[in-house]
């Protein structure tokens, strides 16, 4: 399990390191970068105090409080129904996502946009956005534990969908208050897929399937039955004619002949008396 997290977190900061270095000394210069530095002008220049108020909330849902406080409950819980090793989702998940995040924005060092900032800027540079990486992780992490909990599909469904209501909203939050531009949240939902990939690969690799939970009332054995372990099928009774049913010709007793058949006739056609009348 620490090899594959090992690998995971090496695998997703070359990837984001060399894309972000870049965005940040080629792509910034080109139409791309001019399309990320005029939309963060446009939601500057579109504020209003309603909308203030909601990017206020979308960011604090996903500040580092808000994020380890939901994860924590989340593994509690977890742990107190005996999941096993599938109680650290989140926790593999949100540590490889927070270790790749400081690797790369340091390395990167990306700067922020140029429009003006509301509430208060963190210390960390641009590329990628931590705060959707993170809201991706822990509430797409959440959609995975209720997917191997129920087999239903509503309450799969509403789980990503709230996953992702939330994951956008923030993503747009960050944009819309000029911490970072669009490009930096599409990084942060690479990173977040990334991350959550990476959880899921070290519980499996730790012998743990994370979707293959058997629900409630059913065995708890994650393993699939071989054919040896199946019944044999019983074998089918012999058919018997039901009653009342015409029963078949018997052959005769013993003793009693049957009639002969026909001889069949003379080759000969010629008449008696005239090989009577030859012969004389």
């Amino acid at each position: 399990m620490v090899a594959t997290v090992v690998g995971c977190y090496v695998l997703l900061a070359a990837t984001l390191i060399g894309t972000g270095l870049a965005f940040t000394h080629f792509v910034s210069h080109s139409s791309v970068g001019h399309w990320d530095e005029h939309v963060n002008d446009w939601f500057a220049a579109h504020r209003t105090s309603t909308w203030n108020r909601v990017s206020a909330g979308f960011s604090a849902l996903a500040d580092t409080l808000g994020i380890v406080v939901v994860a924590a409950l989340v593994t509690v819980v977890l742990l107190l129904r005996r999941w096993g090793k599938v109680a650290l989702l989140l926790v593999i998940g949100l540590a490889v996502e927070l270790s790749v995040f400081l690797s790369t924005t340091y390395l990167v060092a990306r700067p922020r946009p140029s429009a003006p900032h509301l509430g208060s800027t963190p210390s960390t540079f641009s590329w990628p956005s931590g705060h959707t990486a993170a809201t991706l992780v822990l509430y797409g992490g959440i959609a995975l534990l209720v997917m191997a909990a129920t087999p239903r599909r509503f309450p799969r469904v509403l789980a990503w969908v709230i996953a992702l209501a939330l994951t956008i909203g923030v993503a747009v939050s960050r944009v819309y208050r000029g911490e970072h531009h669009p490009t930096d949240t599409m990084a942060g939902v690479a990173l977040g897929i990334g991350a959550l990939w990476a959880a899921v690969s070290a519980i499996r690799a730790g012998g743990r399937p994370l979707l293959k939970r058997a629900p409630r009332g059913h065995p708890t054995s994650d393993a699939l039955p071989t054919s040896d372990a199946l019944p044999l099928p019983r074998p089918l009774p012999p058919l018997r004619a039901p009653a009342g049913a015409v029963r078949q010709a018997q052959p005769p007793p013993t003793g009693e002949r049957r009639p002969a058949p026909p001889a069949p006739p003379s080759r000969s056609t010629e008449p008696a008396s005239a090989s009577a009348r030859v012969r004389s």
